[in-house]
């Protein structure tokens, strides 16, 4: 990871929390997001493509899982300091994670 203390706003979306774009898209409204992030294991990348299209959003899929400290994950982190951008990989949770990611570490927040 880059030692630029400006932090990447990494917005966590699991599958359940793409049921509802459009809910979604208004939770999101706030930010500017500069790219969706979908981890090649993701069911139904349509999906993150249909986000990053209200979104007005390049879409990517990732070969990588995008878990926490994996190596595609940490590339998304660096290429986007000081920028928000949404990570679409496997879990359950439904509510979208805000995770603030910086050189001196990590914090996570439910986004709201």
């Amino acid at each position: 990871m880059s030692d630029l203390q400006c932090a990447a706003r990494i917005i966590v979306v699991n599958p359940p929390g793409l049921v509802d774009i459009e809910s979604l898209v208004s939770s999101l409204a706030h930010e500017k997001v500069a790219a969706v992030y979908a981890a090649d294991d993701v069911p139904d990348p349509s999906r993150a493509g249909g986000l990053a299209e209200r979104l007005g959003a390049s879409v990517e899929r990732v070969r990588d899982s995008l878990r926490d400290g994996a190596s595609g994950f940490e590339e998304i982190v660096d290429r986007h300091r000081g920028e928000s951008v949404v990570v679409v990989r496997r879990g359950e949770q439904a509510v979208p994670e805000l995770l603030l990611v910086d050189a001196d570490g990590m914090t996570s927040q439910p986004l709201g």
